[in-house]
């Protein structure tokens, strides 16, 4: 998390932390509405907003807002987290790679992280940016070696409650092909993705995110989930 400078203390916006001095490179982030816009009865029938105090009548929060970085990455611009986009060509982005939790934490960050921007074929590992001078560039996805495991806050904070299948606003979704890149396309198969969140009552289980509904749940580590990467707010 960001440091903060001798009597600075930490002040909780939205759903980061960080200290707000000078020195704090965390930008000021805000709480994300649901993005829910109808109103339903109980019976399930769309019904006016107007008065009846529900999410979609009242929205609170900001209004879910994205903006892709042309890098293979999309910024949220309420919580100024930067995250991974998929694809479908096979790559350590494909959106139709599962992984343990183990193996979400263990191998797929740290190749994210150890990869030559230009050309992840290149592992620099040991070597940083130097190592990526001959195919130009720096190292780590999108030229950064920080990217992480969401915790489920995070997760859930991408997701939009106004639609389902999947429950992601269209900068998480669109142009997906068969072959696509990161570059191309951005892609969420309704399906679970893993966060860093470990289940306290019974620690063999971690948190993770329906994209199909936007349900919160929890599974076995030892399942083969989907991960999507992320970096920024108060980790900087």
């Amino acid at each position: 998390m960001c440091v903060a400078s001798s009597g600075a203390a930490l002040v909780s916006v939205g759903l980061l932390l960080w200290a707000p001095t000078a020195e704090a490179q965390c930008p000021a982030g805000k709480f994300p509405a649901t993005g829910q816009t109808t109103c339903y009865d109980s019976s399930g029938t769309v019904i006016a907003c107007a008065g009846t105090g529900q999410d979609g009548d009242i929205q609170a929060g900001a209004a879910l807002r994205y903006k892709d970085n042309a890098n293979g990455t999309v910024t949220d611009q309420n919580t100024k987290l930067a995250w991974e986009k998929k694809s479908d060509d096979g790559t350590i982005h494909d959106k139709d790679t599962a992984y343990t939790w183990a193996n979400a934490l263990g191998t797929f960050i740290p190749t994210l992280n150890n990869r030559c921007a230009n050309d992840e074929t290149v592992d620099c590992t040991a070597t940083g940016n130097p190592g990526c001078a001959a195919v130009g560039g720096k190292g780590g996805f999108a030229g950064h070696r920080d990217w992480r495991l969401p915790n489920v806050k995070e997760l859930q904070s991408i997701v939009d409650y106004e639609t389902v299948n999947p429950a992601v606003a269209s900068a998480f979704n669109n142009n997906c092909a068969a072959n696509c890149t990161v570059q191309t396309c951005s892609c969420t198969p309704a399906s679970s993705y893993w966060s860093s969140t470990t289940y306290a009552f019974e620690p063999e289980f971690a948190w993770f995110v329906d994209f199909g509904f936007g349900a919160v749940l929890t599974s076995g580590k030892s399942g083969g989930l989907f991960v999507r990467a992320v970096r920024g707010g108060c980790v900087d």
